[in-house]
């Protein structure tokens, strides 16, 4: 099974639902996981052949199916990466992730010399246990206009205040032509996103739904989730300056990439 496919809008991806019964059936999504845990899948980038033994199942597809801290989802933006260094045919790409410490990042540092890695935190003593590990607030990035490849960004879109000025930045690191690469959760049955938190004019945070948190190397207690994107965030990223935007879905059982719910993995994908 290998399907990646490029969908611009939601009424695109639910045509593609209804005329593919493959893509709506849980049956098949288990059937996958099953087999790439069993059989194995290729790494991505460093072209390693995983053994099934060597992976850890986990509570989900999306979330699991991990090699050496890299799970599905993780190989799905690092497949993306590979294509994209392929087709521009990159010997040496400069490439920004918003995360510094994860075994993602600590990978892509391994392959890449000009990579770089960041991680964002407020607590004063984090930060200096971070050092040098760079701080970076998405919504103000320090880099300079015009200088990235590729920028990737896996699950941090959706704890940022505000999504529009992080596309807003990321939009003007990455030189003309480049692409931003990341996950993110993801409404992809609702064209609108939804947002639980806001910060007000003061700084204060105020909780429109029930506040929700996701795990955080930096923040034990986990880290607020201010939005969870829909389809419509493909037309904020035209707005913030993007030339294209769109979401790959994207299955693979030779790379190991697999989804509950819907059978692939959405990967957010933006070129300037």
């Amino acid at each position: 099974m290998e399907q990646m496919l490029s969908f611009c809008g939601f009424e695109d991806w639910l045509e593609f639902r209804s005329t593919s019964p493959l893509s709506a059936d849980p049956v098949n999504f288990d059937r996958w996981g099953s087999q790439v845990a069993a059989s194995g899948c290729i790494e991505p980038l460093t072209n390693k052949t995983i053994n099934g033994s060597r992976i850890q199942v986990g509570s989900s597809w999306r979330e699991g199916l991990v090699y050496e801290g890299i799970n599905s989802r993780g190989r799905a933006v690092m497949r993306i990466i590979e294509l994209i260094i392929a087709e521009q045919q990159l010997s040496s790409p400069r490439i920004y992730a918003s995360e510094g410490l994860t075994a993602f990042a600590l990978r892509m540092r391994s392959l890449f010399p000009r990579f770089i890695g960041s991680e964002f935190t407020l607590d004063p003593e984090h930060r200096r246990w971070m050092y040098p590990i760079p701080f970076e607030d998405l919504q103000r990035l320090s880099m300079a206009t015009d200088t990235f490849d590729i920028v990737s960004t896996n699950e941090v879109l959706e704890h940022v205040p505000s999504v529009d000025k992080a596309l807003g930045e990321i939009c003007r690191v990455l030189r003309p032509g480049g692409w931003h690469v990341g996950t993110v959760p993801f409404n992809y049955f609702s064209q609108e996103s939804t947002q639980r938190a806001k910060l007000s004019p003061t700084g204060d945070i105020v909780h429109i739904l029930e506040p929700e948190y996701h795990g955080d190397p930096m923040n034990a207690g986990g880290v607020l989730v201010f939005e969870t994107p829909g389809w419509d965030i493909l037309d904020r990223a035209l707005a913030a300056g993007f030339a294209r935007a769109e979401m790959r879905f994207f299955v693979s059982l030779r790379y190991g990439i697999v989804s509950e719910h819907i059978g692939g993995v959405f990967v957010f994908c933006c070129q300037k």
